[in-house]
């Protein structure tokens, strides 16, 4: 009997301890993998109010051709529906030719009535060491689906991420 517990003790120790390590693993945010080239900060503002970094890796030996990812993080005020404020994230991934630059949207919405899934579009313009334009997203949960839209803009740090 005193073997059992001993055994039943090791065996909840291992599974809390494993839980601990898997939930501090998923809590970490480590930076966009694949992120090289030059960083860009700016915000995303209109229906929500997110934070934003954008990667620009210049394409071989084409001089106005750029490949963009990066990442954003920010709050909604106001959801139509009664849902309430809540935050919304994700991943950027895109280019820039001759100038336009083209992104899609991916990542998770979160309200007090649950989470949706995003998809959406950032679209503008690049002159020199500023960029703008315009976004739109779509979440889509169980419950139905809601609009987001707005302006964006970033302008390009002094930072190289190699």
């Amino acid at each position: 009997m005193k073997n059992a517990t001993i055994v039943l003790e090791l065996f909840v120790l291992l599974i809390l301890s494993s839980s601990l390590i898997f939930f501090f693993g998923c809590a970490s945010s480590p930076e966009l993998k694949g992120t090289e080239g030059e960083l860009w900060a700016g915000k995303l503002a209109g229906m929500i109010d997110a934070d934003l970094k954008m990667y620009f890796s210049r394409f071989d030996e084409k001089e106005d051709h750029y490949e963009v990812k990066g990442s954003f993080n920010g709050e909604i005020g106001r959801v139509a529906g009664g849902y309430g404020s809540g935050t919304m994230r994700g991943t950027l991934s895109g280019e820039v030719k001759e100038g336009n630059v083209v992104v899609r949207i991916r990542g998770t919405a979160t309200v007090n009535e649950g989470s949706a899934s995003i998809t959406g579009k950032l679209r503008g313009t690049l002159l020199d060491n500023q960029a703008a334009g315009t976004w739109d997203i779509d979440a889509r949960s169980s419950e139905g689906s809601h609009y987001f839209s707005g302006q964006w803009h970033a302008d390009k740090t002094d930072s190289a991420i190699q």
